[in-house]
């Protein structure tokens, strides 16, 4: 007998028939995994657990980690489904069970378990500590991206005055632009103040330059490389001087800082420069509850700005007379809040718990929907106050305090990011100067700090700017003044709780 296309030979299976099951015309097969590929088995740090699904008519496919919410996998093809499980570090030690189940329309699979395992390294240890070449310098903000590369603004000393430096360094402590950094504003007495990375890879830097004494903020925008884009820079007006940026996903750019009001005030600004639109600038001027009439009592003094949720931050110190009958002049902690319209719509000044000074120096968006503001608080009524501690203040949008978190060991807390682990990083200054570089991580809520890095003994250090990667790895910024009296600054690299 021949055998053609139409008459299949003895034994084999006919269309709409696989091995062991036959099917009428029209019918829907189960979805089923036929594999799936957990890499890597043992992870020794922070990182990335990828996983990949193998299926068999499927169009959904979830995973759970230790019995967790299920996480949709994305489709690669009709029959892969992969993605990545972030390992935060300390916290993830042991063994964990990775489940997978794969569905079309209401039918699910049998589930598949697949296993990995974390040993990382204790949380606030050194993965490499990086200083320097041009001295004398001091850190004064970073950032990093996606890949884990991190961004470092310091500004440099010269007996002609002081200049702004931008560097980039890989996710293993190296400098990747010839050159080894950029230098912003040359040619001007410049003083650093932040960077931040787009969600397109540029980069904007703010500084402030100064000419004969009198600051304007300056705003670079780069690309990868460090080089300069378009017109750059935009320029404040004289006296203008910016202190806080910010970057959101949809490539939005938010400034903040202080101008004059009158000879003896200054108010608050910020200003929104949207990815399609014209800018808008605001001023804030505080008003006294048992004053409300009264405009320019007290001399707002911007720190840093946030994007929150579907607002805007800005903080700082509010300098004046805050005790009603009590002429004698205090420096207080402010939160506003601002709609994306400029509106205000909330503010906070006067924190509650007890202090004579306080004031926020940083802040970021929290895991909570709030924020958090790093800072320090004052007891002694006494102006100037110089025995400061190191406090966070943690907010519910509405400029509601919800907690606070004493630092004893730190005089100040000068910077704040939100970790995707959960927590939030601070940058201190501590008490003791050779013992000054201080990095602690926080929950809300905690007796206790997850993470708790001082840098080795220098003379004089002090950490500046912090950020957290994808992983959780911290990246914290400042300077450290070095045996031979050299001030250096100077990036580290701690492993996540």
């Amino acid at each position: 007998m021949t055998t053609t296309l139409d008459e299949p030979t003895a034994g084999e299976p006919t269309a709409g028939e696989t091995a062991g099951t036959t099917t009428e015309p029209g019918e829907v097969l189960p979805p089923t995994i036929s594999d799936m590929v957990v890499a890597p088995k043992l992870l020794q740090s922070a990182g990335l657990i990828t996983v990949e699904v193998m299926v068999e008519h499927a169009d959904v496919v979830t995973i759970t980690v230790d019995g967790g919410e299920p996480v949709a996998l994305a489709s690669v093809s009709d029959t892969l489904f992969t993605g990545d499980i972030a390992v935060f570090g300390e916290s993830w030690n042991g063994d964990h069970v990775i489940e997978a189940i794969a569905a079309q329309d209401a039918e699910t699979s049998e589930p598949r378990s697949g296993t990995f395992t974390v040993v990382a390294p204790a949380a606030g240890g050194e993965v490499w500590l990086k200083k320097s070449p041009l001295v004398p310098s001091y850190g004064n903000a970073v950032d990093v991206d996606d890949q884990g590369d991190v961004l470092e603004l310091f500004t440099h000393a010269t007996p002609q005055g002081q200049e702004c430096f931008l560097r980039r360094r890989d996710d293993k402590g190296a400098s990747v632009w010839i050159g080894d950094s950029r230098w912003i504003a040359q040619g001007s007495d410049c003083v650093g103040e932040d960077v931040k990375f787009a969600p397109d890879g540029t980069i904007w830097v703010l500084v402030n330059v100064y000419e004969n004494g009198f600051g304007r903020w300056q705003l670079w925008h780069l690309d990868d490389e460090g080089l300069p884009l378009g017109q750059t820079p935009e320029d404040g007006s004289l006296t203008h001087q910016g202190r806080g940026l910010d970057v959101n996903a949809a490539g939005d750019v938010l400034l903040c800082g202080t101008w004059p009001a009158t000879q003896a005030d200054d108010d608050a600004w910020v200003r929104l420069q949207r990815a399609v639109g014209e800018p808008w600038t605001v001023p804030w001027d505080y008003r006294s509850p048992f004053e409300p009439d009264k405009e320019h009592q007290f001399s707002e003094r911007t720190r840093d700005c946030a994007f929150v949720e579907d607002r805007i931050v800005v903080v700082g110190e509010a300098w004046g007379a805050h005790q009603q009958g009590n002429q004698e002049g205090q420096n207080r902690g402010f939160a506003v809040e601002f709609s994306f319209s400029a509106m205000t719509l909330a503010e906070a000044v006067n924190p509650g718990s007890p202090a004579w000074h306080s004031g926020h120096l940083a802040v970021a968006a929290d895991e909570l929907g709030g924020y958090v503001t790093a800072g320090y608080n004052c007891g002694a009524m006494i102006t100037p106050c110089n025995d400061t501690r190191g406090g966070l203040r943690w907010f519910a949008l509405g400029a509601t305090e919800v907690d606070m978190k004493a630092m004893p060991e730190a005089r100040r807390v000068m910077d704040v990011a939100r970790s995707p682990s959960g927590y939030v990083v601070a940058a201190a200054e501590g008490l003791q100067a050779d013992e000054g570089f201080i990095v602690q991580g926080w929950f809300s809520g905690a007796t206790d700090p997850v993470v708790n890095y001082t840098g080795a003994k220098t003379k004089l250090q002090v950490a500046t700017g912090i950020a957290a990667d994808p992983v959780g790895f911290i990246l914290a910024g400042g300077y450290y003044q070095e045996a031979d009296d050299t001030l250096a600054a100077g990036i580290v690299k701690l492993h996540p709780y």
